[in-house]
């Protein structure tokens, strides 16, 4: 297979060697970045192609060009229209910042892109036109630009702002002028922003002082979605391995849009990705506007300025399936664009303006490239240190017994001291609500953009004991130490020191992070972690609110309740309270659970401590709502066909080729580790997991030689006819891992199932 990019006498050729081993794992090697990418965009385009083009399509703000401005879509794990997410995106990652941030890529890294970019053309330019319309649904197949990978890198800087402004982008546009838009008015861009509940990933890292051996252990568990539908781009993964001999040599997985290893391993380090959920990446800065239609202005430093106006245009897919081109007109202050928010809770109504230094930032892209060079703990933290890139919670480990903690991205620069001095004077108001018509509340250079914080300001943890996250903040990260006290911008556990008046938070009730800090507690009895116990910390399916609410909730059986209330409680209280496929009641336990969060009875431990647990509070006044919770969901099953006693699996399946496999795990609001979230229940069972456990990656070494074992539960790729789909559901339905080749001996030695040299001309 041979492409060739120019003709000139300084064309230089080169060879891509591509390897599949089992479970159709691509081992892609070249002598220089710019093929390596070029192989890697290649694979990547094979597998993923549908995806990737949705997403490029979202990044680069043409949702509503493609499908019309109302339809709903699902960016990442949050839930708006399409116009709210091309609006989002065309204002805060502009085509010119995504060039700026390009240009200041590393050359190796640059190259590599590059190359990425050419790969996945090249493997589109394989297809007919017949295959290119066909292949992906109603989603194009769209030709790539390096500007897609970088907006890529640059969406996780700002993707989260979409929470507060969302709804309100378009309402903003013109409320300045005193009207609004058509689009405002009674339509499904003022909805608020649906959060999905995907925020499950785990990580374990245990060092030598439990290992008892001079090695570090890893277990991976990032969690994504299993299923791609056109309008739901989610954030899904992709395994492979990189080689440039002599140079760099990675392997693992990463999620879609990032072509580095985001969860992976070289010979002497592993690392895994978990989002930071509790960290706070922006401030709001409460602003005063003088609307007007002809000058309007702001105040600042106690002096009237005038606002800009920014004109947006997009692109819309009409109704008549014409396409037209609507501008939307911001006012833009020295701290950015305004937006005019309603009343919601923490956020008094007015305008504001939004201070992230997370915006105009692709060193993820350089981060992950360093990380793959990386040859211990400290040399990994650093590496995080000198780009920050990627709003996000990275766990290590190395051969030599050392494992880590550090938060990747950039944070505001603010303590709590600061963030109390400049808070607004309104105690309903959230702690990151601050008074923006002062320029010392600015938190911006002499050039206007958002101040970075030192590598000081950020809780990193080294140790050789043990570092677990499920998800949640640094505070309980290193079991058995409580860290130290860090600004509020990375998570409020503070509740004897208020920001603005009003009582911190606290630790929220976290079921999976007490399950994990409980079964560390297990696992070190005897003071030696093994590789076999890392996995089945994940795999064995524990029911962290069984465990320690169930015996309570039994007690209310009585011979006063219903015939359906009674078979609940018995099906209940034979259940081994674990969601393995074969569970007798988990099904029955989901259903009823989910009731219970919504009842409000669950509460955090009183002092915060992950270790003690938490509470369930039954009294004689709700007692009755609780069994009436029990009966309805009895109810439910047998509306859908399902007996309360019916396995988990039964429900929970998934079917390739006519082929079902029951499958294991549950309902992070449960407390499972194994968190597998499905989209809610149907006659059929469970139509699909939502998101859920994606790639496990256990690694240790062996007298300092690397071992990984790892598992793609969802496979490489969602086509029904994939073999390596298959293949892999089933080694997740039996619990098992496989061993990836990684030395040049190890794939001499292993079954290769396919291969291909790809022949590239480069202009030099």
């Amino acid at each position: 297979m041979t492409l060739t990019i120019g003709c000139s006498k300084e064309e230089k050729l080169s060879q891509v060697e591509i390897k599949w081993t089992k479970n159709e794992v691509p081992h892609i090697k070249a002598n220089n970045y710019k093929n390596l990418g070029y192989g890697y965009g290649y694979v990547h385009a094979k597998d993923r192609i549908c995806e990737i083009s949705g997403q490029a399509i979202t990044l680069r703000g043409e949702r509503s060009l493609r499908y019309g401005a109302d339809a709903i879509a699902t960016i990442g794990f949050l839930k708006t229209t399409n116009l709210n997410s091309d609006l989002l995106f065309k204002i805060r990652i502009p085509e010119e910042w995504v060039q700026e941030e390009f240009e200041k890529l590393n050359k190796e890294t640059k190259d590599y892109i590059k190359g990425y970019v050419d790969g996945i053309n090249y493997y589109v330019s394989t297809l007919t036109e017949e295959e290119r319309n066909e292949l992906c649904e109603e989603g194009p197949v769209i030709t790539f630009k390096t500007s897609d990978v970088i907006r890529s890198a640059m969406r996780f800087g700002v993707q989260k702002e979409l929470i507060d402004i969302g709804p309100h982008i378009i309402s903003s546009s013109q409320a300045w002028q005193k009207k609004t838009t058509n689009y405002a008015l009674n339509s499904p861009h003022t909805k608020a922003v649906e959060i999905e509940g995907g925020f499950g990933s785990n990580g374990w890292v245990y060092g030598s002082d439990v290992t008892k051996t001079k090695s570090s252990i890893m277990l991976s568990n990032p969690h994504s979605a299993w299923k791609r539908t056109v309008h739901q781009q989610r954030i899904y993964m992709h395994q492979y391995h990189l080689t440039i001999p002599g140079e760099l040599d990675v392997a693992g997985a990463s999620f879609l849009g990032i072509p580095f290893p985001m969860t992976g391993y070289n010979a002497d380090v592993a690392w895994t990705i978990l989002d930071a959920a509790t960290v706070t990446p922006y401030v709001l800065q409460s602003m005063e506007v003088e609307e007007s239609a002809v000058a309007p202005k702001y105040l600042m430093d106690g002096q009237q300025k005038p606002l800009k106006i920014k004109s947006v245009p997009v692109r819309v897919l009409e109704k008549d399936k014409k396409i037209k081109t609507h501008v939307f007109k911001f006012v833009e202050s020295e701290l950015g664009i305004l937006y005019k928010l309603p009343e919601k809770k923490g956020k008094p109504a007015g305008w504001y303006a939004i201070t992230n230094p997370g915006e105009k930032n692709a060193k993820g892209l350089d981060q992950f490239l360093a990380i793959a060079h990386s040859k211990s703990t400290r040399d990994f933290i650093s590496a995080v240190e000198n780009n920050r890139g990627i709003l996000s919670q990275l766990l290590v480990a190395d051969k030599f017994g050392e494992v880590g903690y550090v938060i990747a991205g950039q944070i505001p620069p603010i303590t709590d001291d600061e963030m109390e001095k400049y808070h607004i004077n309104n105690s309903t108001a959230a702690f990151n609500v601050i008074n923006g018509t002062t320029s010392d509340a600015s938190f911006r250079d002499s050039n206007n953009r958002p101040l970075l914080a030192p590598a000081s300001f950020y809780p990193n943890i080294i140790s050789k004991g043990i570092i677990h996250n499920t998800n949640n903040s640094y505070k309980y990260t290193e079991y058995g130490n409580p860290q130290k006290d860090y600004p509020s911008v990375f998570g409020q556990h503070k509740p004897d020191k208020a920001i603005g008046k009003k009582k911190a938070a606290g630790l929220r009730y976290d079921p999976r992070l007490i399950m994990s800090a409980q079964r560390m507690n297990e696992i070190t009895k005897d003071s030696i972690v093994t590789p076999k116990e890392a996995l089945e910390v994940l795999f064995d399916n524990r029911n962290y609110a069984a465990e320690t609410f169930l015996d309570r909730i039994l007690e209310l059986n009585n011979e006063s309740i219903s015939e359906d209330a009674k078979n609940g409680f018995r099906v209940l209280s034979t259940w081994d309270r674990k969601n393995n496929s074969k569970s007798k009641g988990a099904l029955l336990f989901h259903q009823f659970w989910k009731k219970i969060i919504k009842m409000g009875v669950l509460l955090s431990s009183k002092n915060d401590d992950p270790e003690i647990g938490s509470q369930i509070n039954i009294t004689p006044q709700n007692s009755p709502a609780i069994i009436n919770a029990l009966e309805e969901a009895v109810h439910e099953l047998a509306n859908f066909g399902f007996q309360p006693d019916d396995p988990w699996g039964e429900a929970l399946y998934t079917t390739v080729n006519e082929t079902r496999i029951p499958l294991h795990g549950g309902s992070y609001q449960e407390g499972l580790l194994n968190g597998e979230m499905p989209a809610p229940l149907t006659s059929k069972g469970f139509p699909y997991i939502l998101f859920g456990t994606a790639y496990v990656q256990l690694i240790d070494w062996n007298d300092g030689n690397l071992n990984a074992n790892v598992l793609l539960s969802h496979g490489q790729s969602n086509s029904i006819d994939y073999k390596g789909h298959l293949d892999q559901l089933k080694m997740f339905s039996n619990k098992k891992l496989y061993k990836v080749p990684f030395t040049q001996k190890d794939l001499n030695t292993t079954k290769v199932i396919d291969s291909l040299i790809l022949t590239v001309d480069h202009v030099k």
